[in-house]
């Protein structure tokens, strides 16, 4: 039992997503004037902690069901491989995933306690999505919705409001952003695994639509996140270098176009997963750099 297992189970490049919103929120608190580094990192735990229930949970549960059996694994899709080649057992993912969520528990509390109770729904809605994420909404065409709420929305507002300030609408429209990048996050690395997930019990989008409408779907979404960050920083509501944010308009359109690929055929698809990674790291990075570059402007 290595500890080079054990993250390549927990899979620590996902991780770069809540370290990600963190940054996001705790940058568009530091531009309405207010920072408080101890919420900062104590909050980022939390999600780190939640991320990592969600992705050891997933693996598990995935493993009982034997999704993950038939499943044409990539470093985007069809889980780890770690518990189908033996490396860990069942029982030793899911008491590290259960341990990670109780210590995320605990850290929540004492950020609620520090914060105040206006905090308290964000964190008890997190975890729900966290632990239920595999064997309830995954199933009930409610995954991609709950991602979207649990690694993006929220976590942007909860990074935002740890710092002891109100909800505002630029918090708002930046979690929507953020909520519809992690959905699609979810949407087209669900397309290779379609064969193996409609046996094992899961319903999603892709089941649901296909792969050439959910791949509209996706582009649609895709390009809304702009439209999104184009109208609102022209309207004054978002800091106005959050513009820079644009600058990943060329990787969206090649994860976009890629999208309409064969999954599971040739390297094509894979290479539009890697892009579709890319775009939604970076663009959220720069959005965080633009808003810190527009104290500046002040």
């Amino acid at each position: 039992m290595s500890f080079k297992v054990w993250m390549m189970e927990i899979r620590v490049p996902y991780l770069l997503l809540p370290i990600i919103l963190s940054i996001v929120g705790g940058a568009l608190a530091l531009y309405h004037g207010s920072f408080d580094v101890v919420n900062f990192f104590l909050f980022m735990a939390v999600l780190l902690l939640l991320h990592i229930t969600v992705n050891t949970l997933n693996d598990y549960y995935d493993h009982k069901t034997g999704i993950d059996f038939h499943t044409k694994r990539t470093m985007f899709n069809g889980g780890t491989g770690i518990l189908q080649k033996g490396l860990l057992e069942p029982q030793q993912v899911y008491r590290a995933a259960m341990g990670c969520f109780i210590i995320a528990a605990v850290i929540g509390a004492y950020v609620v306690y520090r914060v105040g109770l206006i905090l308290l729904p964000l964190l008890i809605l997190g975890m729900i999505f966290a632990l239920f994420y595999t064997q309830i909404f995954a199933r009930n065409m409610l995954g991609e919705i709950s991602a979207g709420l649990g690694l993006g929305v929220l976590p942007i507002i909860g990074a935002f409001m740890v710092h002891g300030l109100p909800l505002t609408i630029d918090c708002v429209i930046l979690s929507v952003a953020a909520g519809i990048l992690t959905f699609n996050l979810l949407l087209l690395n669900e397309f290779p695994d379609v064969d193996a997930d409609v046996p094992g019990g899961r319903r999603n989008i892709v089941i649901s639509l296909g792969t050439k409408k959910a791949a509209k779907l996706y582009s649609l979404l895709t390009f809304s996140v702009y439209g999104i960050l184009l109208i609102f920083t022209l309207m004054g509501v978002l800091p106005p270098l959050c513009l820079i944010g644009l600058a990943t308009l060329p990787i969206a359109f090649k994860a976009a176009s890629l999208s309409f690929t064969e999954p599971n055929v040739g390297d094509s698809f894979f290479q539009g997963q890697k892009a579709n990674v890319q775009m939604i790291l970076v663009t959220q990075l720069f959005v965080a750099v633009g808003i810190v570059a527009s104290l500046l402007l002040i």
